[in-house]
Order: C-alpha cells, then structure tokens, then sequence
C-alpha cells in the first residue's frame, strides 16, 4: 500500500482529522503568531521605560508622524493597486497574446528582488540619488512620492497574482450567458463576475496594505540613497534608524512602542477595510446600456489594455530593472563565490519555508474557509494578518526575543522567521479559492465514495491550483527578497539580500561607487537565476497539475 493510500485511508477517521486539525492550529500558534507578537508581552514588562517615551512630546511627535506615513502610504498604494490590477489581471486570463508567458512572469519578478537592491533600483530611476552619476529620469524629489513609486512596485504582484487566481476559477460561461439576453460585456463583467469576484478583492487588499506597511529594507536604502531618511520616516524606517543609530538595547522602549502601535492599529484598520468590503454590494443595480456597450468594445478595449500595459511597463517593470544599466558601466565584480554562497543559503531559507507553509498553510486555509461563521475560524482568520503587517524589523526582533532561549542555530532561525511571515501569503490566497468553490463538490464525491483527503486531491486541489501556486510563488520570493527579519534575527545568515545591503552600506560609508557596481551585479545575478527558476516551477507545476496554465 502506497503511502497516498494510507492517507487516504487514515482521513476517514475521525480522531486522525481531529488531531491534524489540532496539530496545524499548534504549529500555526506556537510557530507563527506567538513569536511574531512577543514584542506585546515586553511591551507589559518594559512598560516603566515606555511610559518614559510616551511621556517625551518630542519623540511621540517623531513616532506618530513615522506612523501616519505608513498608513497613509499603505492606503493610496493599495487604492492604486486595485484600480490598474483589475485589468491587468483580466488581462492576463482571459486574454491570449503573444509573450504572454514571459509578461506573466514579469509581473512576479520584482518580488524576487532583494527589497535593499529594488530601493536602490527606484532611488536612481525616479529619484536623484547623492554622490552617483546615473542616467536615471530624476524627476521625484518628494520622499513621500518616491516611496509610494516604490511600494507599488513590492505590492502590484500580490494584486495582480490574487485576483488572476480567483478570476481563473471563475467560468465565464456566466458571462457569456449575460451577453446573449443582451447585455453587453462590461455589464455582464460588472453584474456577473465581480460579485464572485469579491474575496480576491479582499485577499488582495489585506496583502497589498499589510505589505506595503510592513516594508523596511528597501524603503530605508531608497531614502538613504536621495538624502531623506533624516528628514522623513515611516514606521519600519523609523525602527531601523534607531537599531542603527542608538542600538537595539539603547533603544528598546521607542522599538517597542512603535512595533506596538504598527501592529494595533493595523490590526484595527484591517478588520475595519475588511468589514466594509465584505459589505459592499456589487453590482449595483444601474445600468446604463448605451455607455457600459460603448466602452465594451473597440477603443475603449484597446485604450484599457493599453493603458494597463504601460503602468506596468512605466511604473512597475522599467524602475524595477533599472539597475541592469549599471552593466554599461565597468567596475570590479563582487566576489562570485561568497555571492553564490549567499545565493544558496538564500534559496535553502526560502524553499524550507515554501514547503513549511504550503504543508501546513492549505488545511489552515481550508478551514478558516469552510468555518468563518464559526468563533475559531473568525479568531484564526484575523489572526493570520498578524504577521503580516508587522514590520519585518520588529518581527526579526520579536523572533529573536522569543527563540533566543531556545540556543537554536542562526539558520534555523532565520528559516523560523520567513515561515512567520510567509505563510499567511499561502494561506489567504487559497482562503480566497476555496471560499469560491462549492464544498458540495467533495462532499458528492464522498458519496460516491471517495476518502477525505482523495475527494481534497481529485476534487478541490485541482480548482484552486492557481491560487496555491500563486501562494508558493509569493511566499518563495517574498522570503529570497527579505531584508530586514534576516537583519534583526541573525545578520552573519549571509543570504543575498543581506550581502547586498553590506556591499550598499560600503558605498555609504567608503563613498566608493565601485561598492555600488558590486551590489548592481549581484542583483542582476539574483534576477537571472529567479527569473529561470520561476519559469521552471511554473512550467513543472502546469504539467504535474494536469496542464492548466494561463494561456
């Protein structure tokens, strides 16, 4: 007996579900949510020296104003997200076009660039960075702005990758049905699909906000690099000037407390969004037949996709690897053997967590789906954000707070820490799948008599298989992407991003471009390598899976 048959078997009983039930919601509390919100627990034990901060008009004006530009940020980034990822997304599944492959995993490149070497990549194109002679355009002065431009770039995949996996689950017989009573494609669209269309709405806008709140390492270089940080903070910015400056013991109460309000508010503003957005009905019950028919077809179409491809092109792709224009410049290379050194571990840390979360993230997922009007499942889906929107900087650090008694070693720590903030990408984009699928489907193959876990593998894995390998995907990059956790847990985890950011802080501190050139080169090395494998996991899972693919 094969061990998928002794699975299948083992799940039609009830005690073995019951404790795999358990064990997952364990190793999701003890793993994952316990760690990540231990800085609140110091928070109660340092509450004296807090007291002192909040006491400090100064600093509390510093903090609160290194706060609001987070939300404030996270907001209007995530606003735009929605706004041009509709289309995009639209775009890219219902839509066949020459490259389409190759655009498909261009959209998810930029997430696998270490986020220290994507600032310095925007820095120059947009901004006007200190001491390098670069052909970039120059034109954002503004902080405020420039880190907007960059954040769009680390949030659009999440947006785009969302709503494409739930939009591919969708028949669109259904519209078609629409159009043949008379309605014209955009009504249909507007009256049919987007009400299905709902909860990757939702799973988009909590990953695209929690991301863009949670960004420390790239925004830091970024405004390094065009002489702002002084001047303007966000929070995780804010958090990393103090670690840098005071160190992390000198300032410990200011960590805390801003980790503390991050992570509350955030908290708070999440639930809210989710709440109205749950509310809000679509369609609306206007229509206008003559308008919704014109800009269905012709130049409106071509306006739309246009429009959608030179967003990306402008404002996602072009800053993104403006770093390769470093390769018309001559300099020294960084040392090849370290930098492909690092690019194992890298690949090592981000597999091991992939595998964790894509193991123990799908049952997690498959239950907050089928139970949300239950009081666990409410508790456990709200508690999966937690991760997220907590900045890298203060999780690497309330990490190493909780497993620094445990004398594990620094590897393993790290693995521990991109599992935390990994796994709930896996986790809210297979929430939104299964929340489409009609659990009658396995429930008719139990019937007919198939096990739990075959009616899971023949029936619903095959449905939200997108959604699952767009969770992989996200989780891989996001982890080989990571700064500033890897920093605060264990800086001598050489992985790229931290070889990277070494080589920029040389520059900084040398004032020697050459230092730059090195970093430029080892990010170009980075995407090449990704940029394969990515095209080789999707092109093995595609067949594995049964062939189903964007095209």
């Amino acid at each position: 007996m094969s061990l998928i048959d002794r699975l299948d078997g083992a799940s039609s009983k009830r005690r073995v579900k019951r404790f795999w039930l358990i064990l997952v919601i364990l190793i999701f509390l003890i793993l994952i949510i316990l760690p990540s919100i231990y800085v609140l627990f110091e928070a109660v034990s340092q509450w004296g020296s807090i007291n002192e901060v909040v006491s400090d008009s100064g600093k509390m004006a510093v903090i609160w104003g290194a706060v609001g530009n987070s939300f404030s940020i996270a907001f209007i980034v995530t606003i735009i997200d929605i706004i041009v990822g509709i289309p995009m997304a639209w775009l890219m599944v219902r839509k066949n076009f020459p490259g389409k492959r190759f655009v498909d995993t261009l959209i998810d490149m930029p997430l696998a660039f270490p986020t220290a070497a994507l600032g310095f990549s925007v820095a120059i194109f947009w901004g006007i960075p200190q001491g390098l002679d670069v052909p970039g355009l120059g034109i954002v002065v503004s902080p405020y702005v420039l880190v907007i431009l960059l954040h769009l770039i680390f949030t659009y995949p999440y947006m785009v990758r969302t709503l494409s996996g739930i939009l591919e689950q969708l028949d669109p017989n259904f519209e078609t049905a629409g159009m043949t009573l008379g309605a014209s494609r955009f009504t249909a669209v507007r009256t049919i699909t987007l009400p299905l269309f709902r909860a990757g709405l939702v799973t988009g806008f909590i990953l695209c906000f929690a991301r863009s709140l949670s960004e420390t390492g790239g925004t830091y270089i970024a405004l390094n690099l065009i002489g702002k940080q002084s001047a303007f903070f966000t929070g995780p910015t804010f958090i990393s000037d103090l670690k840098n400056q005071a160190g992390s013991e000198a300032a410990m109460p200011e960590l805390i407390l801003i980790s503390v309000l991050l992570i509350v508010f955030a908290l708070l503003m999440l639930f809210v969004a989710k709440l109205m957005m749950d509310k809000v009905k679509i369609p609306w019950s206007k229509v206008w037949p003559k308008f919704e028919r014109r800009i269905s077809r012709g130049l409106a179409v071509k306006m739309r996709n246009g429009l959608s491809s030179f967003f990306l092109a402008l404002f996602i792709i072009i800053p993104s690897f403006f770093i390769f224009s470093f390769l018309l410049i001559e300099g020294p290379l960084p040392d090849m053997a370290g930098l492909f050194k690092a690019m194992g571990i890298s690949f090592l840390v981000a597999g091991a967590a992939t595998m964790f979360d894509i193991i123990f993230g799908i049952p997690m997922a498959l239950y907050i789906a089928r139970n949300k009007d239950k009081g666990l499942g409410k508790a456990l889906d709200m508690l999966v954000n937690v991760p997220l929107i907590i900045p890298t900087t203060a999780l690497g650090l309330s990490l190493y707070l909780f497993w620094s008694s445990a004398s594990l070693p620094g590897l393993v720590l790290v693995i521990l820490g991109h599992i935390s903030f990994t796994y709930p990408l896996v986790v809210r984009n297979v929430i939104g799948a299964v929340e489409e699928v009609d659990p009658s489907y396995e429930e008719i193959a139990k019937t007919l008599g198939a096990k739990p876990f075959q009616a899971f593998r023949k029936v619903l894995l095959p449905v939200i298989q997108s959604s699952v390998l767009a969770g992989a995907i996200l989780a891989f990059t996001r982890s080989l992407g990571e700064t500033g956790a890897t920093i605060a847990i264990d800086p001598t985890i050489n992985t790229v991003p931290i070889y990277i950011v070494n080589l920029i802080n040389k520059f900084r501190d040398l004032n020697n471009p050459d230092y730059v050139y090195q970093a430029a080169v080892a990010s170009i090395t980075l995407t090449a390598v990704c940029f394969v494998m990515m095209v080789a996991v999707k092109y093995v899972t595609r067949r594995k899976l049964g062939g189903r693919g964007h095209d």
